[in-house]
């Protein structure tokens, strides 16, 4: 019953938020939440036993077959769920302490939205685990409608709702042909398994319709180009959540329910690997080509989701766990980096990589976490990110050395982007930037950065408790 809480806590604080949207901004409800969840987390991971991490009621029933409101919190599900709370907390905390003017009407959205991500990450039923897959959809499509930035933002948000929408409406058909035609006990994970993995010949087209859904919300190429867009034009905030959180949603999917369900068929769509493939290196020589700060992120964002897609389909012990480390890790990486560029904007008008230089001159403290989490950007050793992509390259290698090789490039290409990046943002000579504007801000938003480069360096030195998780 514990499990219910993940969601039902955020739901009601943020409709509570929606309510009060013309008073002041109660920006510390959200950290109040986030901090509330990920302490519920540990309370009951570390409490032992399954009972806490399991949990199973009758909801209703679909053509004769049951349906539960079933939530786990084992395995990948749990880490997600901790990169998911963790990342609110962090971000409401930060959001706090820089005073941004943000409505309740934006907060409430964002939180309802948590309440769906958690809601995705235990749901350990398939019309669950679809209720919550859309219900994340509609709180960010207002989010972008109502407070994206520039020209853009509206073509943005309708390419984005109607690749996602896309992507959902494949995944009902696939739904509704498993609850008429298959006819499983219930949709729980394990008896859906039971008749998707049975029959080869008919599972082809079914395997291919939730595929096409996971790898839109991903994103891999070519079901990329939403993204860089909405990320350019979305509020910092949001940005985070669609690339630490929204991004991993696609490849939570993949482990739990593709690879689950068509185990068989799975080996069928290998072909895919190349594809994605090809999709690292082409977003990263794009990301290697443009100007734009939050266009190098956004691509920097595709080639590492894409490692970690390939690397789940080798099938091999290793590829495996290091792309669960990697998704965790990565989330943290693209947190760090989304608050520093956000707090650039505002101090200093950060737009491209010529719009400022010399930062380090300025304000070092804020440089030197900036050139942190570039460095996990590239996975650099004694970095979280290290770990992940150690593990999966090594994996890849045993798998298919053609396609190791590719990463690689793909890695040495991410190591030119963001030491391009970060050199012409903090070297060279103070450009466009006023010294009394690094007294702004004052303590908080450094403090949340620090925790999360401590976290990053930790994992990369000593990642057991990761691994621990997810055996647990």
């Amino acid at each position: 019953m514990l499990l219910s809480l993940f969601i039902i806590l955020p739901l009601i604080v943020g409709v509570f938020m929606l309510l009060m949207k013309d008073q002041k901004p109660q920006r510390w409800l959200g950290a109040f939440v986030g901090g509330a969840l990920v302490a519920l987390y540990f309370f009951i991971t570390c409490k032992g036993g399954t009972n806490e991490l399991v949990y199973h009621a009758p909801w209703f029933n679909f053509n004769s077959v049951k349906t539960y409101f079933a939530l786990n919190a084992q395995g990948l599900g749990g880490l997600m769920l901790l990169l998911s709370n963790f990342t609110y907390l962090a971000l409401f905390v930060y959001l706090s302490t820089s005073k941004q003017n943000y409505s309740n009407t934006f907060y409430g959205l964002l939180l309802i939205t948590l309440a769906g991500l958690n809601g995705v990450f235990l749901a350990e039923d398939l019309i669950l685990f679809y209720f919550f897959w859309e219900v994340v959809l509609i709180p960010v499509y207002f989010l972008i409608g109502l407070f994206g930035k520039g020209k853009d933002k509206l073509r943005a948000n309708m390419t984005f709702f109607l690749y996602t929408i896309l992507g959902s409406m494949f995944m009902l058909g696939g739904i509704v042909y498993i609850g008429f035609y298959l006819k499983p006990t219930s949709f729980l994970l394990a008896d859906v398994q039971q008749v998707t993995s049975a029959v080869y010949s008919t599972n082809t087209t079914l395997a291919l319709l939730f595929l096409i859904a996971f790898v839109i919300k991903i994103p891999i190429f070519p079901f990329h180009t939403w993204q860089p867009t909405i990320y350019k034009t979305s509020p910092t905030p949001l940005t985070v959540v669609l690339s630490a959180l929204m991004a991993k949603m696609g490849l939570f999917a993949v482990v739990n329910w593709y690879l689950g369900m068509f185990p068989t068929v799975s080996g069928l769509f290998k072909y895919i690997m190349y594809i994605a493939i090809f999709g690292l290196v082409y977003a990263s020589l794009i990301a290697l080509s443009s100007k734009n700060v939050k266009k190098i992120i956004a691509y920097s964002s595709i080639a590492h989701l894409a490692l970690i897609f390939v690397s789940l389909f080798s099938e091999l012990a290793n590829g495996i766990t290091g792309a669960y480390f990697q998704m965790f890790s990565h989330g943290l990486v693209v947190l760090g980096l989304w608050i520093c560029v956000d707090i650039m904007e505002r101090k200093y008008h950060l737009t491209d990589i010529k719009s400022i230089g010399g930062l380090a001159k300025v304000d070092p403290t804020l440089s030197i976490l900036f050139m942190i989490f570039g460095l996990a950007n590239i996975a650099l050793p004694l970095t979280s990110s290290f770990i992940g992509e150690f593990m999966m390259l090594s994996a890849l290698f045993t798998f298919n050395p053609v396609l190791c090789v590719v990463a690689c490039l793909g890695v040495i290409l991410s190591a030119v982007y963001t030491l391009r990046l970060s050199s012409e943002i903090l070297f060279g000579e103070v450009k466009n930037i006023k010294e009394k504007d690094s007294k702004k801000g004052g303590f908080g938003p450094i403090a949340v950065l620090s925790v999360i480069a401590i976290l990053i360096i930790i994992l990369g030195i000593y990642p057991a408790p990761i691994f621990n998780l997810l055996a647990h």
